[in-house]
C-alpha cells in the first residue's frame, strides 16, 4: 500500500497542475483560443479525476487516523486545502469570464442577423432576435 504521505505529496503535486492549467485556461479564454480551451479543458477533467482518486484512495488509507493526530500531515493537509480554495476561486473568475464571452458572443450574433436583413428581423418565444428568410416570400397582390 502507498504510504500515506505520497498519497499527500501526489495531491499537492496534481492541484499545483491544476491550477496551471486553470491559469492557462484564463489566457485562452482572453485569447479566445478554442483550440486551446478545448485541450485544457480536456486536461483539467482529467487533473480533477485524478484528485478524486486521490482522495479516495486517502479515504481508504488504513493509517487516515494519522491525518489528524499528526502536526506535520495536517499542516500539509491545511496547504492542500488552500491550493484547492484557489483552484476554485480561480475556476470561477474563468466561470464569469466565459458566461462574458458567451453575452458578447450572443450581442454579436444578434447584431449580425439584424444586419442581414433587417426586414425579417423577429423574436422568437425565449425573446431572442431571429430572422425569418421566407416573410413575404408568399405574397400575391
Amino acid at each position: 500500500m502507498t504510504q500515506i504521505t505520497d498519497i499527500i505529496a501526489n495531491q499537492h503535486k496534481l492541484l499545483d497542475s491544476l491550477k496551471l492549467t486553470i491559469t492557462a485556461e484564463k489566457d485562452a479564454l482572453i485569447a479566445q483560443d478554442a483550440d486551446q480551451l478545448l485541450r485544457l479543458a480536456n486536461e483539467k477533467a482529467q487533473l480533477l479525476n485524478e484528485i478524486k482518486l486521490g482522495d479516495t484512495e486517502l479515504a481508504a488509507h488504513p493509517e487516515l487516523g494519522r491525518l489528524t493526530q499528526e502536526p506535520q500531515l495536517i499542516a500539509q493537509i491545511d496547504d492542500a486545502k488552500q491550493a484547492l480554495a484557489e483552484c476554485k476561486q480561480l475556476n470561477e473568475q474563468n466561470s464569469a469570464l466565459i458566461e462574458h464571452s458567451m453575452a458578447s458572443v450572443n450581442r454579436f450574433s444578434q447584431a449580425l442577423q439584424a444586419s442581414r436583413n433587417a426586414n425579417s428581423l423577429t423574436y422568437d418565444g425565449k425573446g431572442k432576435t431571429s430572422t425569418i428568410s421566407t416573410l413575404g416570400n408568399n405574397l400575391k397582390a
